[in-house]
């Protein structure tokens, strides 16, 4: 193992090394390190390295190891409260820095307090031999610095725009905050460039990008960046070992370090308290995949997560099995971009891909949120859409997607769909005991079935691609271009 070597600090270096077996990951899969910090530091710098090292996309594939790091400070390291929480980087940095004024972006400045911090290891792979690790951390002293912390960061609370109108945006998205390469303004032009309404930031495990997010939010309120506007959701992405959950909206850091139900429980009910939705992200092979044991009922699921072809077939199978349950969980989308230097020119594979379009009233953080929890959502394979909008009517009354509509005994069901952009696919009506299907004959196309539920709780809209095999022998041959949440029935 080779580490960076510190120099020409007063303070001697301190070394923290040591082996971690397999059993010490069957034991628990995050592992505190304690060390001393004098008075008078005014940077903390910490570099590591560990033996047979392998990148996080190696995880289950090849044998080796895959060892995350952050950093707690001394108000303390203890789950789920963890209030001395200064950072995480996972595997994308092998050194960080912080101070009173800045720090490397995944971690968050603040003083330097004097007492026991603890580094973070996160056991994500061990190899069967052992993990050797070494960490080095250098204090520069310095004055004190009683400067606030810079959390928890409030976010602003008033529209950015006029509503009630279909608003387009993307879920999930991530800067160099965690493991993408570019800053946030990166995030910012492409979101404009794909003439997105909003945009949800989720870095893994970290909030280091709150405070930088809300400055970026009231320049784009006062203006200062030309264009339509634009607003900036907080969040997160809670990465454990046993699958991803997305937060929003946040103000402060939510624990990750879950490895049994009852703890991933635990955390959803503090989302929760703190008025977040909690969306269980991509449950679907390489997604990660979701392995704890329950899935909390949560308040969205991510069934389409990069462009379809990415096996998001096996998240819709699972979001529907859910539904088929009885459950009630509103499907979203998003890119899981991992941002790198946006110069202008779009890919195949961008922002918005897919789109996540919200009915709110207003273009504001709370608006997007009452959509989503209301279930008004539909999701397309880009920006341009294609626009799908479904309806239903009983006995007098109209519902739309994510509505429930009573439905009288014997009462006839009309449903109504319109579609825009997607001459030549197909439109589906899917619920447990139907699938209904017609061609799609024009740009603009609305249809309308009239029928008997027949014991059906709810019905859903796909557009699809003519399959190139039957469905019911291999479901990878569904291409979605579009599709919406339910409108249940009563």
């Amino acid at each position: 193992m080779h580490l960076p070597q510190f120099s020409g600090s007063p303070f001697s270096d301190l070394i923290l090394q040591g082996n971690l077996s397999p059993e010490d990951r069957d034991r628990d899969e995050f592992s505190l390190i304690p060390f001393e910090v004098p008075p008078g530091v005014a940077r903390l710098s910490v570099a590591y390295e560990f033996s047979r090292a392998l990148s996080a996309d190696k995880a289950g594939w090849e044998e080796g190891n895959i060892l995350d790091i952050g950093l707690f400070d001394p108000r303390g390291a203890g789950f789920p409260d963890g209030r001395g929480f200064r950072g995480w980087s996972g595997t994308a940095r092998r050194e960080f820095t912080l101070s009173a004024t800045d720090a490397t972006p995944g971690y968050i400045p603040g003083p330097i307090l004097p007492g026991t911090w603890h580094i973070l290891l996160g056991l994500y792979q061990l190899a069967s031999d052992g993990c050797d690790y070494r960490i080095v951390v250098r204090m520069e002293p310095g004055e004190g610095d009683d400067a606030p912390f810079p959390l928890p960061c409030p976010y602003d609370s008033a529209p950015v725009s006029a509503g009630p109108r279909w608003f387009r945006g993307d879920l999930h998205a991530h800067s160099h905050h965690s493991d993408g390469s570019a800053p946030l303004q990166d995030l910012l032009a492409a979101a404009r460039a794909q003439s997105l309404d909003f945009l949800a930031i989720t870095e893994h495990n970290t909030v280091s990008h709150l405070p930088e997010l809300r400055r970026w939010d009231q320049a784009l309120r006062r203006g200062e960046l030309p264009g339509p506007p634009l607003l900036l959701i907080p969040g997160v992405e809670i990465s454990t070992y046993h699958g991803h959950v997305n937060l929003w909206p946040v103000e402060d850091w939510v624990d990750f370090r879950c490895r049994q139900d009852e703890q991933m429980r635990r955390i959803r009910e503090m989302a929760r308290q703190r008025g977040a939705l909690f969306s269980v992200n991509h449950p679907k092979d390489g997604g990660p995949p979701w392995t704890f044991g329950d899935f909390f009922q949560p308040d969205c699921m991510e069934v389409w997560c990069a462009p379809w072809f990415i096996s998001n077939y096996q998240a819709l199978a699972v979001w529907d099995s859910l539904l088929r349950a009885g459950y009630r969980i509103t499907a979203v989308g998003g890119s899981d971009k991992h941002q790198g230097s946006f110069t202008g020119e779009l890919g195949w594979y961008e922002l918005g891909n897919p789109t996540t379009w919200v009915w709110a009233e207003e273009l504001s953080v709370p608006a997007i949120m009452d959509g989503l929890r209301a279930g008004h959502v539909f999701l397309s394979e880009g920006p341009a859409g294609p626009i799908v909008e479904l309806t239903a009517e009983a006995a007098g009354r109209r519902a739309i997607m994510g509505d429930e509509l009573p439905l009288p005994p014997g009462a006839p069901l009309r449903l109504t769909c319109r579609v825009r952009g997607a001459a030549g696919c197909l439109l589906r009506l899917v619920s447990a005991r139907h699938v209904l299907q017609t061609e799609i004959t024009a740009d603009d196309f609305t249809y309308t079935w009239e029928i008997l539920p027949e014991g059906a709780r709810y019905f859903r809209p796909e557009v699809i691609d003519p399959p190139e095999a039957p469905l019911e022998e291999e479901p990878a041959a569904l291409m979605m271009r579009a599709m919406g949440n339910p409108v249940y029935l009563q």
